[in-house]
């Protein structure tokens, strides 16, 4: 066999098509969508500059750290966010630990941890948190949930929210949808709109938000 032939099975073996209504066609080496071939539907993802959604793929559950400066009475909160998704999906895709020996700051670490932040921009004080995420062709690497404790207070399982403050259950359901790879939509019940209003409990997925996560979950 000549060295061409050869090179011709290597990427048989690395490339491979996929196809489905809600993926459309897609080349593949391993488990990364390289390629939409014809149409691909957004499903409400992100998609990276070839039109291909960005997830983290077969790689879940996806495990969050709590950062040390998030004190230990929101820990309850954050992973009753995590469950709701799980329980819906009905899938094991997130998961949260607490790990105070975590001193990163948010960065491109492959660490995927979730911070207050006692600063923030003064002119971008009414962002409520901000989720980065990273990926490589389109498999996400990295995601970090920065949540703006500056400018906004919080209200967690058993309260109620007083004097304008934002349901962090709420807010971190939505930041852990952006997380695994959703971005904003206007549809008006969905975890997924854009701002949350204070004093406003919005943390059960809809329809609209789990057909979207099943495109690539």
């Amino acid at each position: 066999m000549t060295s061409l032939n050869y090179l011709i099975l290597a990427l048989i073996l690395v490339l491979s098509l996929s196809g489905c209504s809600k993926k459309g066609l897609t080349l593949k080496i391993g488990d990364e969508d390289v390629l939409a071939l014809g149409s691909i539907e957004a499903c409400n993802f992100v998609q990276n500059s070839q039109g291909v959604r960005v997830s983290w793929k077969s790689s879940t559950p996806i495990n969050f750290l709590i950062n040390a400066n998030i004190p230990t009475k929101y820990d309850a909160t954050i992973n009753h966010a995590a469950s709701i998704w799980n329980t819906y999906l009905n899938k094991n895709l997130i998961r949260v630990y607490r790990d105070n020996s975590i001193t990163n700051n948010a960065g491109d670490d492959k660490y995927n941890i979730i911070y207050f932040f006692n600063t923030w921009p003064a002119d971008q004080s009414m962002e409520q948190a901000r989720t980065i995420i990273r990926w490589d062709l389109s498999k996400l690497r990295d995601a970090d949930i920065k949540v703006n404790a500056a400018n906004f207070s919080f209200y967690i399982d058993g309260e109620s929210g007083i004097d304008g403050q934002i349901s962090l259950l709420s807010l971190m359901v939505h930041e852990m949808g952006h997380a695994v790879g959703l971005k904003h939509i206007s549809d008006g019940a969905s975890v997924m709109q854009t701002h949350l209003a204070s004093n406003t409990e919005r943390a059960i997925p809809t329809p609209t938000d789990l057909d979207s996560l099943g495109c690539e979950y």
